[in-house]
């Protein structure tokens, strides 16, 4: 019984903020933390607003698994991208300026790869976002459906607090 009742808190748990912004801002949070190292500071900052922003935790962590299978893949595309804007001539008095910073050295922005992935997020995000709402307002009902029909849902609904 008392497992019963855990797996019941954690598929309301998982359940919880399924807007369709909260989705879109778990897909977009999934991506930072996905193309991110474990060892940076804009890591732990993402991680940390994981658990202040309301978004959805399923498809955050699913979006995170996603994102590091296309970091994995994606990283000598990344390197290079990352070598490119730390060898730009009107960069590197910034790079300079900023690896100065109390704070910087600890976010590893002087590695390449973790430059590109940073970047790529950036200027993904915003086009992320939008697609990611678009695909949920045309998916959500699909989807819904397709949850109510599986045996897992008709068990989670005969449990006796939830009915």
């Amino acid at each position: 019984m008392l497992i019963i009742k855990l797996i019941y808190k954690i598929l309301s748990f998982f359940q919880s903020h399924a807007t369709h912004q909260g989705l879109a801002f778990g897909i977009c949070t999934g991506m930072f933390l996905g193309l991110s190292p474990i060892n940076t500071l804009h890591f732990w900052l993402f991680l940390i607003l994981l658990f202040l922003l309301k978004l959805n935790l399923a498809t955050t962590l699913f979006s995170w698994g996603s994102f590091e299978l296309i970091g994995y893949l994606g990283k000598n595309a990344f390197f290079v991208i990352g070598d490119y804007l730390l060898n730009r001539r009107p960069l590197i008095e910034f790079w300079n300026f900023l690896y100065e910073l109390p704070l910087f050295p600890y976010s590893n922005f002087y590695v390449p790869q973790v430059l590109g992935k940073f970047f790529c997020s950036l200027t993904a995000v915003i086009p992320l976002y939008i697609m990611s709402i678009k695909l949920i307002t045309v998916l959500d009902p699909i989807i819904y459906h397709w949850w109510r029909t599986t045996k897992l849902y008709t068990f989670y609904r005969g449990y006796k607090p939830y009915a």
